[in-house]
Formats: C-alpha cells, structure tokens, sequence
C-alpha cells in the first residue's frame, strides 16, 4: 500500500500498486451421468470415461457422437481421446467445454487487448440478431440497414463477402459524447452453441442472448444475469429471474429532440443555435423550433449581452443598385448549405473546382496504361482519383501529377480513406503528414442519442448457435436488434476509484528512478481524480437522488485515471477459445502483462482439466517471464 502526493504535500487517498495479474475459476460443467447412460441404452451402447472433469467428458461425448464410436473406444482412456483431438487438429468439440473465469489485477489497456481475441468467450447473440449498419456504395450511403447477425458471419466466408464487410459502418455508441457514431468490423466469430435468453422490453424490441451477455444501463454495462437480478433456468425450462425494473439503452432519439442533450447544448455549453444545428446535423430552424417545444427559450436579448452588431455605424442607401463587391457577398451568402433550398451534394463551386479535370482524363489514363494504381488490373471502367484529396488540396485538383486511374471497386475501397492510401498511391510522404484529417468534410445525417426502456420479460429460448462481432476503434459496442451491447468488463464510469489500484510494468518496477517516477505519475493523477469527484459532488448538489449524483461526478471525473487503473473482468470461455488465447498472448511476441496473465490461465487450466491443457510447456525467458509452448497449434 502506498499513498498519493497532493498539491499541498498531505497525503492523499491510499493506492495499490500491482504487478501480477489473479484468475479465479468460478464456474465449470456438471454431466448428467443418468441422462448420458439413457442416451447410450437407447442407441445400443455401453462406454464410461475415466476422467471426473466435466469439461473433458462433454468434449470426449462430442467427440464420439461424431462418428458414434462409443462401442470401440481407443484404449487410454479420456487424456488418449483428447490428445488425438489436439494431434488431429478437430477443435471444434473443444467448443462443449466451458468455464467461468474472473480476472483481476489486470489495467485497462490490457482489457482493450483482450476484447481483440474474444472468439469462443460469452459475450454472445443468437444468428438472427439484426445488426444496425450503414453501406457505400458507389461512394454514396444506401442509409441504414439492419443485417442478421448469421448474414455477417457467412460473409465472412468468401473473399467477396469479406470485402463487403469492410464497407460496412455499424452503428455504435461513443460514450464521452453520448450520441450515435459509426465503426468499421474487424470480425465477425462463431461462440458455439449456448443457453440463451430472450428478453423483450416495453416497447416490444427483443433479443436473445446469452446470460452474461452486457447492455448499457443507467448504471453502466451489466451482464443480463445481473441486470435482473440473477438468472437461471428451471428443469421445466422457464427462466428463473428476480427483477425486471432496471431500463436497458436502445437505439435512441434524435439529438435535438432528446431535452437533456439540448438543454446540456444551450445552456451549460452556452452554444449557438447555429453550432448546436451543426452538432445534431439539421437546420438551425429545426433547432429553434425544437428548443421552443422543450420550453428552453433564454430570455429575450441575453444572446445579445456582451456582442457587438455586425452592422454597427454602417450606412446604407436606399434602392437596389449593389457594388460588386454587395452583389459578391449577397451570393456568397446563399451558396451551398447557407442557402435554404441546399439538399447536399455537390455544390456548384465544388463543379467549377473540378471542371478542368475532364480535359485531363485521356492524357491519364494512357500514362498509366489504362490500369487501376491500386490493384493493377488493366481495362475496364476507370475513374480519376486525386491522390491528395480535393478537400485538402484544391490548388492541386488540375495537376496531372495528382491524378492517378483507379477502378470501381478500388475508388470506393478508398473513398472517404483518401490519406490512408496517398502514399501507396504515389503522394509525399512530407505532403501526407500536412494534411490534417480532421479537415475531411463530414457526411450528413441526424445525431441519435439513446435512451432507456424497462424490461417487460425474460424467456428461456434453448441452445443455440451464437455469434459476435469484433469493433475496430475506441468503441466496442454496437447496436443490435435496436439494444446497446457490449462486451463484459468493469465500469469506470461508475465504480468508485478513491482507493484505486494500478498495474505497473515490470520494466518500469525494476528500476529505482523509472518506478519513483512512474509512482509519482500516477499519485498526482490519482489525487486529481479524488479532488475532481468531491467537487462534482458539490456541483452536482442540486440534484436529489443521491445514488445518481455520485455516478455522475465518477463518470465525469474517470476521464482523467490512466491506461494503468486496475479493473476486473468476467469472461465465460470454452476450451477452444482458451488455447487460441494461451499460443496467441503467452507468445514471447506478446506484450509483457497480457503473457502473465496467459500464463496464470494455462497454469490453472493445467490444474482443472490436464487432459485438454496439459501438452502446453512453460519455458522461462531471458527476462523472468514464461512462454508456453505446444506441439499442437492452432487446433
């Protein structure tokens, strides 16, 4: 245990300090046996294992299903069966063995890294979950869609459907500004059969889930089970549940019809109409109209207070001879999205811009031999691109050296993704680096915000086959039948961190200066979080339901803990899924903290089931750390 410095040189809060991560086994599989040795009297079979882990005997009567090779096992018994799974690379019975894991002792830059590798681990929907998703096509949106869950993974399955799949943008929810955003798959994966759960909410959504399945609630992302209460199944087959009033975030409302969004916009930001109608993507008249049916109007001139008329000491004449230079101004007034009748597209400045690139093209396209510049096919119906985009470099639009023929397919791969391929393209590196991103026009659409809805029940619905979807990006989340879901880690948002802990690098551990340093670091941090929350907590005072204010002050004061803030994770994985994780992240190639915390889910693994992780080897390294080692990969 140690202590934060202050500002002030009193000790602050208390810290812990970690280095080792801890994995506890709290759940595995049970077998039936009077059920097991019905099925074999019924099908004319009599065979026994010889191993008492549930886990290894599912995988053994899955295994021998296949082929119903019950009546001549293979002498040896069950660690016999399962090595010759392993040697003969038949993974997928490993799907039936299943435990229930905690970690802890583990940071949060180590958790972003293991939601990458979740195949086979619990956070599970059915096939027949929509998933919400715009496409481009053509360079153009085909507006939302919404695509089953099933659909998405056979994609997966062919070169044209993995490219597709790239085109994709799901909808997903940015929790630091609490509206909707749009982000890319890296994959989408099989999790196996599973016991799932159908749970429909007062505005008749629905959706069928695994129990450990996490949704955003007021009180940040819970799994299902504890969202109502705890969640079983009964031998008849009904759910067994407690209560059902915690809401769940669906897809949500437009911004600027969400009150709280527009009074936060308004009031407490201070914002202009104008800069608000920007933000919610509408017209400032929908703005106004939308803050008067809320009842936010500010009083009348206090949008004045302290500005000064564009038109102050101008004098005007009468009748409607204008300058020039007037008649410039009043058009430049009513170009592009300043004048009302704008519906988007490509203005007439952006024509004019673009006119003399015509006469280019046939010059271009015979430089480059009529072939695409990114994936060299020659032929076919070619476009000109810019290399350094047109939004960037406008003075560039009309210089040869700027142009380079592309393909169809190949122009919408890149389009809105121009700086990612300048280079590849044939742009300056020094070019490329100038370019701010963040000058890229946007697209338009409307800005949602979620919202809550009750739950009104919860089924049984069976085993079935389930599926997830790995997000690219800060946020790993999507919308679902209309439901925000999650992957299942420990909330900062809400968790009290005044007596944190922290995980520190043993690289940085080992090193008296780099550790005072690094201690230091974190004690300033950890004293400015606990300052940040008792100051929210004043401001927040107005507010009467106290449970509430205290979450609102930790999630606005969280924004401040480091990558290092220890935190707990609850993971439900089968035995597949774990030894994709142990050869990926107890690699000597993976990072230091993710490959002790490989290392101390093989080491108890080994303990629980032998005969599925025991042909895994430790080898210790050069720098006190272990790499486990197998003969049998990628099973």
């Amino acid at each position: 245990m140690t202590t934060s410095p202050s500002s002030d040189g009193v000790s602050a809060e208390p810290i812990r300090v970690l280095r080792d991560p801890v994995v506890y086994l709290v759940g595995r599989q049970q077998v039936d046996q009077e059920v097991v040795d019905r099925f074999l009297v019924d099908h004319g079979a009599a065979w026994q294992t010889d191993t008492e882990v549930g886990g290894e005997h599912l995988a053994e009567i899955a295994g021998r299903l296949c082929y119903m090779s019950y009546a001549k096992p293979r002498p040896g018994g069950n660690k016999t069966y399962i090595n010759h799974i392993l040697e003969v690379g038949h993974g997928s019975v490993l799907e039936h063995a299943v435990w229930n894991l905690i970690f802890t002792g583990v940071s949060r830059s180590l958790t972003h890294e293991l939601v990458r590798h979740r195949s086979g681990w619990g956070y599970c929907l059915t096939g027949d979950t929509l998933i919400y998703s715009e496409h481009l096509d053509k360079g153009k949106r085909n507006g939302t869609k919404k695509r089953s869950l099933r659909h998405l993974f056979e994609m997966t399955k062919t070169h044209h459907g993995r490219s597709r799949l790239k085109l994709l943008r799901l909808r997903c929810l940015d929790e630091q500004t609490n509206t909707f955003v749009k982000g890319r798959v890296k994959q989408v994966v099989s999790s196996g059969t599973k016991p799932v759960f159908r749970v429909e909410l007062e505005d008749g959504k629905s959706i069928t889930c695994s129990r450990d399945h996490r949704f955003l609630t007021p009180s940040g992302w819970l799994p299902l089970h504890e969202i109502v209460g705890g969640l079983s199944v009964s031998p008849g087959n009904l759910a067994i549940h407690g209560h059902l009033h915690v809401p769940m975030a669906t897809n949500g409302v437009p911004a600027y019809k969400d009150r709280d969004w527009l009074h936060a916009r308004y009031h407490d930001e201070s914002r202009e109409q104008g800069e608000i109608a920007r933000l919610a993507e509408v017209s400032t008249h929908t703005i106004r109209a939308w803050i008067r049916k809320h009842e936010l109007q500010k009083p009348m001139g206090s949008w004045a207070v302290g500005r000064e008329p564009w038109n102050k000491a101008k004098r005007y004449k009468a009748g409607w001879k204008h300058s020039p230079e007037v008649k410039r101004i009043l058009s430049e007034a009513k170009k592009g999205p300043l004048n009302p009748q704008w519906k988007g597209g490509i203005t007439r400045i952006a024509g004019q811009i673009r006119r003399p690139v015509k006469a280019l093209i046939p010059a271009m396209l015979a430089r480059h031999d009529y072939t695409c510049r990114l994936c060299k096919k020659r032929g076919g119906l070619l476009t000109a691109h810019h290399v350094l985009p047109v939004w960037a470099r406008p003075d560039l639009v009309a210089a040869p050296d700027n142009l380079v023929p592309l393909c169809e397919p190949c122009h919408w791969k890149v389009n809105t993704r121009e700086l990612e391929f300048a280079e590849q393209l044939g742009g300056s590196p020094d070019e490329v680096r100038r370019i701010d991103p963040a000058g890229r026009p946007q697209g338009g659409g409307i800005v949602l915000t979620p919202r809550f809805k009750r739950i009104a029940s919860v089924t049984y619905s069976g085993e079935q086959d389930t599926f997830d979807i790995e997000m690219e990006g800060p946020n790993h989340n999507f919308v679902a039948n209309g439901f925000v879901t999650h992957n299942s880690q420990l909330s900062q948002r809400y968790v009290d961190e005044s007596v944190a802990e922290y995980v520190e690098p043993d690289v940085i551990a080992d090193d008296p200066a780099l550790h005072a340093l690094w201690l230091e670091a974190v004690g300033h941090v950890h004293t400015a979080y606990v300052k940040l929350v008792e100051g929210l907590n004043e401001k927040f005072a107005a507010e009467p339901d106290r449970t509430l204010r205290r979450k609102m002050a930790r999630q606005a004061a969280r924004s401040v803990l480091p990558n290092a803030t220890e935190t707990k994770i609850f993971v439900t994985a089968n035995a597949r899924a774990l030894r994709h994780f142990i050869e990926m992240r107890a690699s000597r190639h993976a990072e230091v903290e993710i490959r002790k915390l490989a290392v101390a889910i093989l080491r108890l693994m080994q303990q629980e089931a032998p005969n599925l992780f025991g042909d895994y080897e430790l080898v210790l390294l050069d720098d006190g750390t272990f790499e486990a080692t197998t003969k049998y990969r990628k099973v």
